[in-house]
């Protein structure tokens, strides 16, 4: 028997109306729009007020001494509690890579929590020569942090809250530049330079 091409069964087969339902109209590849991209918010949208609520996940919660990295291995133990949430904003690259640094203030907040949070300024700081620059956030006044319901009212900052970032950096800029030389990263400085709050 000799095999005939795949044409000859094709051409012989009776041909078949697919249903409605299972027929689609393909555009050729030159013809499909681009792929949607989840847009990536820089820190000057952040500034101009367009996007002043962002989304955070707790890396450090209040109170807590252990500061993880981002694959949940202990980065360092410190030898006083954090006075805050700490954690990042996942959309948000800071320049050395790493998701953007956010310091929630309010209530403790548990590890790994994910919710939304009104930017109200930042804290400039350099780790190693690098711009390390960090988020201030408040939670929601009704201390649902996660966005889902009720009113967009944040938490206002006070002095004291002002008094205490200020106070906190001071002494973390201090120690962070100590890890840096144990840890040998010493390719700049490491200091606190202040913080800006937004109108």
């Amino acid at each position: 028997m000799v095999n005939a091409p795949p044409s000859f069964f094709a051409s012989s087969l009776p041909a078949r109306r697919l249903p409605r339902t299972f027929c689609a109209t393909v555009s050729p590849p030159s013809q499909r729009p681009p792929p949607r991209r989840r847009a990536s918010l820089g820190m000057s949208t952040i500034k101009e007020g367009l996007s002043s609520l962002v989304e955070v996940v707790v890396e450090v919660p209040k109170w807590s001494f252990v500061k993880r990295s981002q694959n949940g291995i202990i980065d360092f133990v410190s030898p006083l509690p954090c006075l805050f949430n700490y954690g990042s904003v996942p959309i948000i690259p800071a320049p050395d890579g790493d998701p953007l640094d956010a310091i929630i203030l309010g209530k403790r907040l548990p590890l790994g929590h994910q919710g939304i949070v009104r930017v109200k300024g930042i804290i400039k700081f350099t780790d190693a020569g690098l711009v390390d620059n960090k988020l201030i956030c408040t939670q929601r006044k009704s201390g649902n942090c996660s966005g889902d319901s009720g009113p967009e009212i944040s938490e206002d900052l006070s002095v004291f809250d002002l008094l205490v970032l200020h106070s906190f950096f001071n002494v973390y800029a201090v120690g962070k530049n100590w890890l840096n030389i144990v840890q040998g990263k010493q390719n700049g400085p490491t200091s606190y330079g202040g913080y800006e709050i937004y109108k």
